[in-house]
């Protein structure tokens, strides 16, 4: 299954059902020409960067504890105008709404889901399984197994729809939007609390990265895309001077599932490293969501 949407695009299709249906008058974003990179190699990308939650997942079991002020300002939705500032912060949202679902801050779950809601209706997605989703979510409300199950089981509908479609560079950005989102909150926090274990699980981001490279790479004849890009790689070439460690891979166990993150390797990191990357991702970020 195409974990990356399980909570990214997942979430964003159980939102986006009812009369939602607001079109938008730009030029769809799916209308960027894309390279050589077959749809099977950019789903078998998507595949391998995981999704929020399952990066949120080890930073609770870390220790670490909900920091509201990491989250992207809810009332900064009114700047994204464009189509792709609609779907990098999309992306971006959707990983703030992880955070909170992990750690039950309903108040704010309730604002980034309205934020969610809203960029989806914007962009004009939408799908026939979104209603089925949204009830069984709801039904499931307390069991934290049954919702990750369910929002995988979506993920597979949700990547089809998009398919189908032709919105292959919307689930980029909105991939891309969602992974920056969740190291900014992981690199903030491996800092701040110096936990061997979120150290780890910034160092692991080095194959997940690698997989982001070559999915927007498929759409760089885009300026925006192509821009946003160079800054990817720019980050990724620091990921490139780390050593692979002899250590297990960051794991985390959801109800007895094992979830590992950065394709069973881990890598070391020095403090120069962490540093270096930490500066990279929060210009990018500043600049994506400010």
């Amino acid at each position: 299954m195409l974990k990356a949407f399980s909570i990214i695009v997942a979430i964003v299709f159980f939102t986006s059902c009812g009369d939602s249906g607001k079109e938008s008058n730009e030029m769809p974003v799916d209308s960027i020409k894309s390279s050589t990179v077959s749809d099977a190699d950019l789903g078998s990308k998507l595949y391998n960067i995981p999704s929020p939650i399952e990066t949120f997942t080890i930073l609770k079991m870390s220790g670490a504890k909900f920091d509201k002020s990491l989250l992207n300002a809810a009332n900064n939705i009114d700047k994204y105008v464009s189509i792709y500032s609609k779907s990098i912060n999309l992306g971006v949202y959707s990983a703030d709404l992880s955070f909170c679902l992990l750690y039950k801050e309903n108040q704010d779950v309730n604002f980034y889901l309205k934020n969610v809601n809203e960029l989806t209706t914007s962009l004009g997605i939408d799908g026939d399984f979104a209603q089925l989703v949204s009830q069984r979510l709801k039904a499931n409300a307390n069991n934290s197994d049954s919702i990750l199950q369910i929002v995988s089981d979506a993920s597979v509908d949700a990547y089809v729809y998009l398919k189908e479609n032709q919105r292959n560079s919307t689930s980029v950005l909105i991939t891309a939007g969602g992974w920056l989102e969740a190291m900014h909150f992981i690199i903030k926090m491996a800092e701040t609390t110096q936990n061997k274990d979120i150290i780890s699980l910034v160092a692991s981001q080095r194959n997940v990265i690698k997989n982001l490279v070559i999915m927007l790479s498929k759409f760089e004849s885009d300026a925006e895309i192509a821009s946003l890009l160079t800054e990817i790689k720019d980050i990724s070439a620091i990921y490139e001077t780390l050593k692979e460690s002899k250590d297990k891979s960051t794991v985390a166990s959801i109800d007895k599932k094992i979830v590992s993150i950065g394709n069973n390797k881990s890598y070391e990191i020095s403090k120069e490293e962490l540093s270096a990357i930490r500066e990279k991702i929060e210009l990018l970020r500043n600049k994506l969501t400010i």
